[in-house]
């Protein structure tokens, strides 16, 4: 019996301890020509690949990660599954901006739906999103996160006139050379990557 019970803990240790994802898989993914920007972008920062969450803890330490608040002027974080609430400096202040803009304009909120990933959380995610990036991703920089166009005021339906207000305050952005962003249909938001102006 010890030694089931032996043979089954070393099972699932070893198990546990290793990757979901193949590094080198993942960097030979070529990224399309409309997300090239953001990965380039988002490389910007002097902030390497996030492997895990001991390599998320080490620019959180060296002060290069700020905590993003679960409720500031414009927008909500929505409970976080497959991200951390963590971007760099840049990123971070701009989404209090757009936030604050956006609730000037139209006295709303948006939902933020995720934040930085690992490579870690970026595979758990693809179990069950079958959307989420085989490769590389912004957002494993610390430079990108998610905002719903469909969950507005903490209510989950389309509303278009809050919808073209956000495009509106993300167009305005991306008209200052401050951030790229693509409209994901499937997942109903828009990914947004900071630049580093």
């Amino acid at each position: 019996m010890k030694f089931l019970v032996l043979s089954f803990l070393l099972c699932f240790s070893f198990f546990k301890s290793q990757k979901c994802y193949d590094l080198k898989t993942v960097l030979k993914v070529e990224p399309t020509a409309l997300y090239r920007p953001h990965l380039l972008a988002s490389q910007n920062f002097g902030v390497d690949i996030l492997e895990n969450e001991k390599t998320v803890d080490k620019y959180i330490a060296r002060g290069k990660f700020q905590k993003v608040k679960k409720k500031s002027r414009g927008y909500r974080l929505q409970t976080l599954q497959h991200s951390r609430p963590y971007l760099v400096k840049k990123a971070r202040t701009l989404l209090e901006k757009m936030a604050a803009k956006f609730a000037t304009d139209t006295k709303s909120f948006f939902v933020v739906s995720s934040v930085t990933r690992t490579l870690e959380d970026q595979c758990r995610l693809r179990k069950v999103n079958s959307n989420a990036s085989l490769g590389i991703s912004s957002h494993n920089y610390g430079a990108a996160f998610d905002i719903s166009y469909v969950r507005f005021d903490h209510v989950l339906k389309v509303n278009t006139k809050l919808e073209k207000a956000l495009e509106k305050v993300l167009d305005y952005y991306k008209n200052q050379g401050k951030i790229f962003y693509i409209k994901e249909k499937q997942q109903s938001c828009y990914h947004v990557t900071v630049r580093n102006f």
